[in-house]
């Protein structure tokens, strides 16, 4: 899977005058917090437009009502699922092919206005998730299990998950997380979060999923590197990653501590989070 660096607050495409005389109240937005309140009303075509959502619905026991996935997700039990689209630039007529009777995303989905083009279409589509963060997360799960009539289950689901999230013992090590060598998530994001909750510090010297000169990789001076795992070839492997100047004056390019890890697990959260907790704990001990 290829997965590269996108912005969560990236504006809503114009919209046709049809969808102006739509009322403003068919955006469906689920907060961190405020679980939906629902009908007895079941479901049973569900699309999932970010492999997120998919993954809590699949762990939820409900496989067999997907009926659309975004072309990133690489869940083996949707390989027989098909794709409606990229959740970076997905639109409503590819949706609406599989005909579901519920849509579901979170703010990976982009443009962020489907989500209203499909209520105007009066198929129900929401946003469990508009923002990026653990608590939106945890939230987005309980309301999966609600809408897909899993709602113990969700709410089970997502206090394991919370729980697994607590964070570690401090270590002191420092961190880059990076997409592909050169682009590293810096204070604010996902992987940010997952070095602190894991002990560790962040090395990056910017703000947000940008590009780091030679320099600031210089100064990182960083323990243990991690770079999205399709992108090994581009860097050349470790052995050749290592020996850049920058990296082999750091204590990562000197002792091991450069590793390739799918990309998935350090650039969104997902279920395996606290199990990627774990596994950045251990590389810095």
């Amino acid at each position: 899977m290829s997965l590269v660096p996108f912005s969560t607050d990236h504006q809503p495409m114009p919209k046709s005058d049809f969808y102006l005389k739509r009322p403003l109240i068919a955006v469906l937005l689920v907060s961190a917090f405020t679980l939906p309140t629902l009908s007895a009303q079941a479901y049973d075509r569900i699309v999932a437009m970010s492999p997120d959502v998919a993954d809590v619905i699949v762990a939820l026991g409900n496989t067999s009502k997907i009926v659309g996935k975004d072309a990133t997700n690489s869940n083996p039990a949707l390989n027989k699922v098909p794709a409606v689209g990229m959740h970076r630039n997905i639109t409503a007529e590819s949706v609406l092919a599989v005909e579901p009777d519920l849509v579901l995303g979170s703010y990976m989905v982009q443009p962020v206005s489907v989500y209203q083009r499909l209520n105007g279409l009066n198929v129900k589509a929401v946003n469990v998730a508009p923002k990026e963060g653990v608590d939106y997360f945890a939230s987005s799960i309980k309301a999966i299990g609600i809408y897909i009539g899993k709602k113990s289950q969700g709410a089970t689901l997502a206090n394991s998950w919370s729980k697994g999230m607590s964070p570690m013992k401090h270590t002191g090590k420092r961190y880059l997380l990076s997409y592909d060598g050169r682009i590293v998530a810096g204070k604010g994001t996902v992987g940010d979060e997952l070095i602190r909750r894991a002990g560790g510090i962040n090395a990056a010297n910017v703000s947000g999923l940008k590009p780091m000169s030679r320099e600031g990789w210089l100064a990182a001076k960083p323990d243990v590197i991690i770079i999205a795992d399709h992108n090994r070839a581009v860097v050349g492997g470790v052995n050749k990653f290592s020996h850049r100047p920058e990296i082999a004056a750091s204590a990562a390019g000197q002792s091991g501590g450069v590793h390739f890890w799918p990309a998935d697990e350090f650039l969104r959260y997902s279920l395996d989070s606290p199990q990627v907790l774990k596994k950045l704990n251990a590389t810095g001990k």
